[in-house]
């Protein structure tokens, strides 16, 4: 009953679809950003203290 009502309110509007399209990749993008990003920078603090320890390790002649 929800859904029928919703559909005759709604109707045939190219605005509004575009308007759900966008908010659907909003929902889409949003967490794949910001896992994104809290990998990358973990990836960066993972290789600088690789390079760090190699430059340690580099001058102790091991």
């Amino acid at each position: 009953m929800i859904l029928a009502a919703l559909l005759l309110v709604h109707g045939d509007d190219p605005g509004m679809e575009l308007l759900y399209f966008w908010a659907a990749v909003l929902l889409a993008l949003t967490p794949v950003l910001i896992f994104g990003a809290i990998g990358a920078l973990v990836l960066k603090k993972i290789w600088k203290e690789r390079r760090e320890g190699a430059e340690r390790g580099a001058g102790t002649g091991v």
